[in-house]
């Protein structure tokens, strides 16, 4: 059971290696990080740097070649597959550069599909609980459209709310205002700090963006695969 004064994320001697025409090739190498519940992190660095690999490692969205990463108190290098992904269900939240919304789904269902994987809510709960959402991130006129009918702001306000319908305890962000102009991405990332706040929850960020890494609590720096 973890407690609130044990860190959310803990990792320790990560290392990320795979195989490339050359021989092998270290994307990480000895990573040592713990993240307490309720702070920010900023993990930033060039590109290539291994950021984005970091950020899979610790949501378990791909597997380590050495070291450890605790999640929510649980080791994750122990879990299948399919328990990391039961793990991830309901108690971690995604905002990606590239939006992700299922393209076939309106901003509503994009929104519900969280819910609707977990047990327990009836559909009526669920779209109640999605049509708030996109109320609160000024999308409550735009529930039956398509991704294709909304621009990329809009599209990324859906994505955060689909990130927190589930009331998660931790939100991974990667690039999240990479595919925006500067004004829409300050205004999405105001909203998303909003969210994170008003949630409680606990933020980690990949970003290129020095302005956005300056507003969280920590920021990590990667070069050459290691922590700097």
């Amino acid at each position: 059971m973890l407690k609130n004064t044990d860190p959310i994320i803990e990792v320790r001697g990560l290392s990320k290696r795979v195989k490339d025409a050359t021989g092998e090739l270290t994307i990480l190498d000895d990573i040592h990080l713990s993240i307490m519940p309720g702070s920010s992190v900023a993990i930033v660095g060039a590109s290539g740097s291994g950021k984005s690999t970091l950020l899979g490692l610790l949501a378990g969205l791909d597997s380590a070649s050495s070291g450890s990463v605790r999640l929510l108190g649980h080791e994750l290098t122990t879990l299948s597959e399919d328990e990391r992904a039961g793990l991830r269900n309901g108690s971690v939240g995604f905002v990606f550069q590239s939006f992700q919304l299922m393209p076939h789904l309106t901003a509503l269902e994009n929104v519900m599909l969280p819910l609707e994987l977990q047990s327990g809510m009836s559909a009526r709960d669920a779209s109640s609980r999605a049509r708030e959402l996109l109320e609160h991130v000024g999308l409550g006129k735009r529930t039956t459209h398509y991704p294709k009918l909304l621009s990329g702001g809009e599209q990324q306000r859906v994505a955060l709310a689909r990130a927190f319908v589930t009331h998660p305890a931790i939100l991974f962000a990667d690039e999240p205002t990479g595919s925006l102009d500067a004004a829409t991405g300050h205004a999405v990332i105001d909203l998303m700090f909003k969210m994170n706040r008003a949630n409680g929850a606990t933020l980690v960020l990949v970003t290129h963006d020095v302005e956005l890494a300056r507003r969280c609590d920590t920021t990590v720096t990667i070069d050459a695969g290691r922590i700097v």
